[in-house]
């Protein structure tokens, strides 16, 4: 599978177009006719994952923040309190991201 892949890659066929054809050209020999319910059954696994639906709703959180300014607010006020301490940068930064994990 390997290099058949690195082949469509290095011809310039897009790699979303040359993971699927590679998954459906080795998955053709290895499930025959199954091979539509078994990919319909992985992409219901996958969208049905909880866990995906955090990802879009914490990048949606970060781009209000950023547009709001409550982020660079917040971190000039972490950085005024941690600024004497060594590395008191990155100790602001840390406890500006936990926080605003905890939102």
């Amino acid at each position: 599978m390997f290099p058949v892949l690195l082949t469509l890659i290095f011809l310039g066929v897009p790699i979303a177009f040359t993971l699927m054809s590679t998954a459906f050209m080795f998955g053709t020999f290895r499930f025959g006719e199954n091979l539509f319910f078994v990919f319909l059954h992985k992409i219901d696994d996958i969208t049905g994952a909880k866990i995906l639906a955090a990802a879009p709703l914490f990048v949606f959180m970060g781009a209000i923040l950023e547009k709001s300014g409550t982020a660079a607010k917040l971190f000039e006020a972490i950085h005024l309190w941690t600024h004497r301490l060594p590395g008191g940068l990155v100790v602001g930064t840390y406890i500006n991201v936990c926080y605003l994990c905890c939102l």
